[in-house]
């Protein structure tokens, strides 16, 4: 019995030392999971004028160089994505005469994310000196500025102003039979469209099938929403804590920055502490000790969970780093990542959160960690590539016959088998910021108006 006691009172100190000693790390790596490199730096430098225990390695001088590379290093580009639209179009703009500059840049405001120009030139006009008629002549400046397409009233329009004139079956497939071209693409065979073609005169007898596929091909590479590649809103800087190279053929992730080496234990004042004598300094100094190897201790741990998680994602999307197609995004849910890394869904959610990823690969590209711990929908895709299958249904409509919700979930059964919901669809295509159908067919009558007013 008395062993017994012995043995359990052991246990039970040894226990208590071990969370006294684990417990106060543990609560620094909480605190720390949600803070990305800069925050965690700012953390441990306060951290460090506080406590003679914890030291920087690098000099006040170097460190204040480092700092400054620490937000706009030399390889990274100063926003995380694309510029918007607007800031692309503002410097070609600058370019024409004042007067002019004056009317475009009036015009951008209705310029939506999609590269459209929308509303007609009397709604330009209001609350502005200029005439319906002065505004509408600077359409054709607005239409010349990259990207191709932009400055556009209708996808028609948006699909001539890319195309060069020299290009005349795709020019006249555009102008003449755009909504029989998608139903070609969609239900007809390409023989059975010429044959129409023909019998209708727009193309002569010896126009071959060969000829029609390539202007179809051309005008099915042409950009319909040219605003795409632009955000709509300005993105703020952000620092990636990850970076990922190509290496002998093989994607390899370390840390952008390597904030535990930075910092390390003072030797000088660990000599002070046995040199000390008076229980109360003991005291505070053995405090001060435990705090600094506490948050060392922290930092060490958050850096190897980070690495883990993003050795784990880079392997998992190597065909997206090498394509950087959003279509090759593998679906990776974050319970997956948890799993097989070892550590807890909440975790890993702190992990992907707010942090960023550098693909240190031509092109150079900062992306968030997050984009790439993709969720799975309905049939076991991508919300990226069931958008882009939303997408591709809505550009084969017809402009005057759009579809509704419910006929896109069943032609996304019919097509490519994917079973799903009306609402499901009516949140991705919500996403993708087209408007429904009664919004979609309005225009399309607006705009046929609108051309044949012209």
């Amino acid at each position: 019995m008395e062993t017994l006691s012995i043995s359990s009172t052991s246990a039970l100190e040894l226990r208590a030392e071990t969370r006294t000693s684990l417990y106060p790390a543990l609560r620094q790596l909480v605190r720390l999971l949600p803070l990305d490199h800069k925050r965690i730096l700012q953390e441990v430098q306060s951290e460090a004028k506080q406590n003679p225990f914890l030291v920087d390695t690098r000099s006040r001088a170097d460190a204040a160089v480092t700092l400054v590379d620490d937000i706009l290093p030399d390889w990274y580009e100063p926003t995380a994505g694309t510029e918007t639209l607007q800031a692309h179009l503002e410097p070609q703009i600058s370019t024409f005469a004042l007067p002019q500059q004056q009317k475009l840049l009036s015009l951008l405001q209705w310029i939506s994310p999609s590269g459209y120009l929308e509303e007609s030139s009397t709604v330009w006009s209001a609350g502005t000196p200029w005439h319906p008629h002065e505004l509408e002549a600077m359409v054709p400046l607005l239409q010349s500025l990259d990207p191709p397409g932009v400055g556009a009233r209708s996808l028609q329009e948006c699909l001539l102003l890319q195309l060069d004139p020299s290009e005349h079956l795709a020019v006249l497939l555009v102008r003449e039979r755009l909504d029989q071209l998608a139903a070609c693409i969609s239900n007809q065979t390409e023989q059975e469209f010429l044959l129409d073609l023909i019998q209708c005169q727009l193309v002569s007898k010896e126009t071959t099938l060969a000829q029609l596929q390539v202007a179809i091909k051309l005008v099915q590479s042409l950009e319909p929403r040219p605003g795409r590649n632009f955000s709509y809103q300005p993105i703020p800087t952000v620092t990636p804590d990850l970076k990922v190279q190509l290496i002998d053929e093989c994607w390899e992730v370390s840390l952008a920055y390597a904030v535990e080496q930075r910092f390390t234990l003072n030797s000088q004042a660990i000599a002070l502490l046995e040199s000390a004598k008076h229980p109360q300094e003991i005291q505070r100094l053995e405090s001060l000790l435990k705090k600094a190897q506490s948050l060392l201790s922290a930092l060490s741990q958050w850096q190897e969970n980070l690495l883990k998680v993003g050795q784990f994602l880079c392997k998992q999307q190597q065909a997206f780093l090498l394509s950087r197609n959003p279509l090759d995004l593998i679906p990776t849910a974050q319970q997956l990542v948890a799993q097989s890394v070892g550590l807890s869904d909440a975790t890993v959610s702190r992990i992907v959160t707010d942090r960023y990823l550098l693909i240190d690969a031509p092109p150079h590209q900062t992306i968030p960690l997050s984009y790439l711990c993709t969720a799975i929908t309905v049939g076991g895709l991508t919300p990226q590539q069931l958008q882009q299958y939303i997408l591709e249904v809505v550009q084969s409509e017809s402009f005057t016959h759009p579809y509704s919700d419910a006929q896109l979930a069943q032609l996304l059964k019919l097509r490519f088998g994917i079973t799903i919901a009306r609402r499901t669809v009516t949140k991705y295509r919500n996403l993708l910021e087209i408007e429904n159908a009664s919004r979609r067919r309005k225009k399309s009558t607006k705009n046929v108006c609108h051309q044949d007013a012209t």
